[in-house]
């Protein structure tokens, strides 16, 4: 839209202006989870960035819905991290995306084309393949010790910050890449946390979660991780960001999993298959974060009871002022 000052790519633009997207007949709610919730949580990138920004979304309902969809993410991902290993739950997560677009095209009355289906099925095979052959076995979280936790927690806390950093230089893209994979790292990081707060109360009770310190620093990075992804998408295009929120996760929480809580994976030769099934994965996820309908969600708001789901249209921006 000219004189906006948004970002925009002029081939997705072009091919998402051929999709066939139209409004819903029907009043109800997007499905899907933490990515469906994203579209939600854009603002045109000509309002600096900030807690008064964070304010005003915060009294928008259509921003409620997408925030109550993270916490909903956030209490469902408990829930798996109670069942299975952290490198198997965490991997299956990179199916949100796809399962995002599915979603979308029914809602949306959109079209997937050949390019997104075979990325799908690029994801699936790799997904499917990575967890069968690592065939990853629950370590013990409660046996960490202080030491290993304050160097892997350093380390990651230092990552993150990096890529903050990161996220304030340069141009409008690689800050978006930068912000988007640091969003994803946050829940990754999260996601390790919580598999001992789980860990905790299915062991000793509730009491015993809400007394470990896990808990609470896994709340303060998973907000961090709110803020991250809203910095993103209000800073440039959802195609730059969503690569960073599908892989950083599962690369985060899989090298927990690993060198910190001891779970056991196959290695030796099975690591060569399994790269090429994390090869796949992050293919899949970067063909499509590129796929038109997902910039037609970038460039469309549908209205849903008193509030827009999707991105917020010029209109919403500028009563915002």
């Amino acid at each position: 839209m000219p004189g906006t000052g948004r970002y925009r790519e002029p081939r997705a633009r072009r091919r998402a202006a051929r999709l066939p997207l139209r409004r819903p007949r029907r009043r109800g709610q997007c499905p899907g989870e933490r990515d469906a919730t994203q579209a939600s949580l854009q603002e045109a990138p000509d309002r600096p960035f900030g807690p008064p920004l964070l304010l005003d979304l915060a009294h928008r309902p259509s921003w409620l819905l997408g925030f109550g969809g993270q916490i909903a993410s956030f209490e469902m991902q408990a829930l798996a991290l109670g069942l299975g290993p952290l490198s198997a739950v965490e991997t299956i997560i990179t199916l949100e995306l796809p399962l995002t677009l599915l979603a979308a095209s029914h809602v949306f009355h959109g079209h997937l084309g050949r390019s997104e289906w075979l990325s799908v099925l690029i994801m699936t095979a790799g997904m499917a393949a990575l967890v069968a052959i690592l065939d990853p076995h629950p370590g013990n979280t409660s046996d960490v010790t202080p030491l290993t936790y304050t160097v892997a927690g350093g380390a990651t806390a230092a990552t993150i910050a990096a890529l903050l950093i990161l996220g304030q230089r340069g141009g409008r893209l690689s800050r978006t890449i930068a912000l988007g994979a640091a969003a994803g790292a946050s829940f990754g990081f999260t996601a390790t946390l919580i598999k001992e707060t789980v860990t905790q109360l299915n062991t000793h009770g509730l009491l015993a979660m809400l007394s470990t310190w896990q808990t609470y620093v896994a709340a303060g990075f998973g907000i961090l991780g709110l803020v991250a992804v809203q910095w993103a998408l209000h800073t440039g295009p959802l195609t730059a960001a969503q690569p960073g929120f599908t892989l950083m996760d599962p690369l985060v929480a899989i090298l927990w999993g690993i060198f910190v809580y001891h779970e056991t994976t196959r290695t030796g030769i099975w690591l060569l298959p399994a790269t090429l099934g994390a090869i796949a994965i992050a293919a899949g996820a970067i063909r499509l974060a590129r796929s038109p309908l997902l910039a037609s969600l970038n460039e469309n708001t549908v209205s849903v009871g008193d509030g827009p789901v999707g991105l917020f249209s010029q209109a919403d921006v500028g009563s915002s002022r």
